[in-house]
């Protein structure tokens, strides 16, 4: 029955006395005996519980002695557990001088009564009093410097039900198995109730588990989820810290003002940083995301890789979308990566656009085609032509050949649609330079036109984030997407290591292709094979060892057949080709039209500088050696030793499970192992060796700067729905409109034939509104043209 001394011990009620008052006491009141206790005053309807299943060791009994008062506490409590009913700490007694218990009584939690004025059906506490006078009384004996019941009522007013007792909340208590499980969920991304139930399954049913799903839900609220803004910032720069310490060439910089409120942060994994060497030359920007509680702009730097798939090149949380927030992202991003991007493509916003003007002037800017033509629908949709003022204008950015055609059939849209006074199309033609593909002839930009690589990225982190996020949440998660993005390049390179048997009728052209690409990007120039065939090849003219070709490629639109004619320079002499198609100066690949050539050439194998190293299999690179940060230090430390062991018992488990006896001996060694531990803890108890130190490290000075972090304020962004996509509102306008197209028409008033009507009036002489319902239907009508062309470009 003995045990160490343990000092914390929890108590309601502290009432100081002297010492010498108390020796006087205890000296008068005798041990009783359990028969005697209680005898007078228990009432006929009191009952002594089941004990039935019980040891005689285990009952609760005068002159039971202990060598704490937290053991003493904790065999009461085991005892009630298994009766069936719940305990409290009535009183405990300090000694006046030491202020350390001297004596404590535990009662039964349906002691006294007690009247409340809230209903039972609104209180928390619905725990009836039933004047319930079983308790416990223990004091401290000091002669024999141990703790001693002596006093004991085992009878109760009220049933006890050992089955009952441990759905109690005093009882309900998750395991350190359910913790680590509800954390590796958790980070998992997946729901609360669905892991209730694996743990229910794996137990047995929810009967056994010992605690409700609300226990498990709290303890992700409580323990993983913080509530309060402020400690939810200082985590997460904890979390930089410790990614840092695993990995020195994890990055992190964070922006404050000066009250030392969050204004924004940027961080890049170790990985990602190496990747830059190889991916760096174009990347994407999109800020058009909101994924946490505190309504933070979120962007994401994204890349191509050799696979042609997207990769992380860094993350930020900006303070707002103003032009000083964007110049400190980019400055803190060149400082980690070391050189700026050749080429950069964000969506149509003039804080980036300034930003990067002044951090990266010497970087290629582009706009995203994409958050452009979204927009024609409502610039746009209330021109009575709108169909096919949509049509030629798709057909005008994609298909223009030259600078000057696309500047001239501009005009003629101009003209035609009379739309001079329109002030967006207008302005866009002053920035042509930065978003009409003509104007990027002959630069590489690895196929990319708009920023739908980062537009696909927070897709991906939508099946992770969600607008209640917490940053300490939100860059655990970000983990989970470095872990998977780096996983799946590493299924992408062990399928390219084990090779690809060429077919029986693959060309030595594509032969060549296939030994040096990777899967990915071999299947873009096999689609380029196989739309050869489509093509004929003439000689317009010949001169020394140029040649000027004309490539016809044939094309199915709409179930007709299109001859588009393209032009083709060949040098036989050195064997470069050039079409005016610019696929291969933007995309690495070569065309259809290229190969068409060198086969009327007789040309079997490629010249090398039309095979880019940026795509090749063969080449080693560093970022590929380097393994993502993952954030161990989340859970506690007793939950990391806990994971260990289980991984060890699981490895040597599994390798006797298929014979009894080994079973057997198994099960023998471990409960040895469990009474040799068991008898080590008591041993460390009795020596009472309080072993109290604290490691101050060398990191205490950032720890103490960490706490006087405070949360950011609400960012008002510009414009930005509640939703996470910019353009929510406007898809779901056209979803109402395109809802109205079956509903009866108002009466229309037509205007005149040589008049374009548009909201706001500002084109021809027609009030929009004497149009009633006109414009709607003629909006909605275009609805699946304008979708089909943003699935095109996407």
């Amino acid at each position: 029955m003995r045990s160490s001394y343990t000092s914390a011990m929890p108590r309601l009620d502290v009432t100081e006395v002297g010492s010498e008052e108390m020796d006087t006491c205890y000296e008068e009141m005798p041990l009783l005996d359990l028969s005697q206790v209680g005898s007078e005053e228990m009432d006929p309807g009191h009952q002594v519980p089941d004990h039935d299943g019980l040891r005689e060791d285990e009952i609760p009994c005068v002159g039971m002695r202990f060598d704490q008062l937290q053991m003493a506490h904790e065999f009461y409590v085991t005892y009630a557990k298994k009766v069936g009913f719940a305990t409290k700490i009535r009183t405990t007694t300090c000694d006046k001088l030491t202020n350390q218990p001297i004596n404590q009584a535990i009662h039964c939690n349906r002691d006294g009564f007690r009247v409340s004025r809230v209903k039972a059906s609104t209180r928390k506490n619905r725990i009836s009093a039933a004047g319930c006078k079983a308790r416990i009384y223990v004091k401290f004996d000091k002669e024999a410097h141990d703790w001693v019941f002596f006093k004991v009522e085992l009878s109760h007013s009220h049933p006890c039900s050992a089955r009952k007792a441990v759905h109690y909340h005093e009882y309900r208590q998750l395991t350190m198995h359910a913790k680590c499980v509800i954390e590796d969920n958790d980070e998992a991304g997946i729901r609360p109730n669905k892991t209730f139930l694996a743990l229910a399954n794996e137990s047995g049913g929810p009967s056994n588990l010992g605690y409700s799903e609300k226990d498990l839900r709290n303890y992700i609220t409580a323990r993983l989820r913080t509530s309060n803004v402020n400690v939810d910032v200082r985590e997460m720069m904890n979390y930089f810290m410790r990614m840092k310490d695993i990995n020195p060439n994890f990055f992190y910089a964070v922006n404050l003002d000066d009250d030392c409120k969050f204004r924004g942060a940027v961080w890049v994994d170790a990985r990602c940083r190496a990747s830059f060497e190889y991916y760096g030359d174009v990347v994407s920007l999109d800020s058009t995301y909101s994924t946490n509680k505190h309504g933070l702009p979120f962007a994401s730097f994204v890349g191509v890789n050799h696979h042609g798939k997207s990769t992380i090149l860094g993350c930020a949380l900006l303070g707002n979308e103003e032009i000083p927030s964007y110049e400190w992202v980019f400055r803190q991003w060149v400082k980690c990566m070391g050189t700026a991007p050749q080429r950069i493509i964000t969506d149509q916003c003039k804080s980036i656009f300034c930003a990067i003007k002044n951090v990266f002037p010497d970087t290629r800017h582009r706009w995203c085609i994409w958050h452009i033509t979204k927009k024609l629908p409502h610039k746009l949709g209330g021109y009575r032509r709108y169909r096919e003022l949509y049509d030629e204008f798709n057909d005008i950015v994609w298909n223009s050949r030259t600078e000057q055609s696309f500047e001239d059939n501009w005009y003629e849209l101009i003209d035609e649609h009379n739309l001079h006074n329109n002030t967006w199309l207008s302005d866009l033609f002053d920035d042509r330079r930065m978003w009409v593909p003509i104007y990027f002839k002959g630069e590489f930009w690895a196929a990319m036109r708009s920023t739908q690589r980062s537009e696909s990225m927070h897709s991906f982190y939508g099946n992770f984030l969600h607008s209640r996020t917490s940053l300490v949440q939100f860059v655990h998660e970000y983990d989970n997407v470095l872990g998977i993005k780096e996983q799946r390049e590493l299924e992408d390179d062990a399928a390219d290591s084990r090779g690809v048997i060429p077919c029986a009728t693959t060309s030595p052209m594509e032969k060549q292709f296939q030994q040096e690409y990777t899967t990915c990007m071999f299947r873009d120039v096999q689609i380029e094979f196989v739309k050869k065939a489509n093509c004929r090849v003439s000689v317009v003219a010949e001169e020394g060892p140029g040649a000027c070709m004309k490539v016809e490629e044939e094309i199915l639109v709409n179930e007709a057949i299109l001859c588009i004619p393209y032009d083709v320079h060949f040098e036989r002499s050195t064997q470069e080709v050039r079409c005016e198609c610019n696929l291969f100066e933007s995309s690495g690949v070569l065309c259809c039209h290229c190969l068409a050539v060198f086969h009327y050439y007789k040309v079997y194998k490629v010249p090398n500088r039309y095979v880019l190293s940026r795509w090749s299999k063969n080449i080693k690179r560093k970022h590929t050696y380097v393994k993502s940060s993952h954030d161990v230090s989340r859970s506690d430390e007793s939950h990391v030793a806990f994971r260990g062991l289980c991984a060890h018992f699981y490895n040597v488990a599994q390798d006797f499970v298929n014979d009894d006896e080994e079973t057997a001996l198994l099960h023998a060694a471990l409960e040895e192992t469990r009474a040799k531990l068991t008898a080590h803890r008591a041993k460390k108890r009795s020596e009472s060796v309080a072993d109290s130190h604290n490691n101050i490290g060398s990191t205490s000075l950032n720890v103490a700067t960490v706490m006087d972090i405070q949360a950011p304020s609400k960012v008002n962004t510009k414009g930005r729905p509640k939703s996470k996509r910019l353009g929510a509102a406007l898809e779901k306008s056209i979803k109402k409109s395109a809802r109205k197209r079956n509903k009866p028409d108002p009466p229309v008033v037509c205007p005149k034939p040589t008049q374009d009507v548009r909201f706001g009036g500002v084109v021809g002489h027609a009030d929009p509104e004497q149009l009633g319902g006109f414009i709607l239907v003629e909006q909605a009508g275009f609805m699946a043209n304008h979708i089909g062309f943003e699935l095109l470009c996407s």
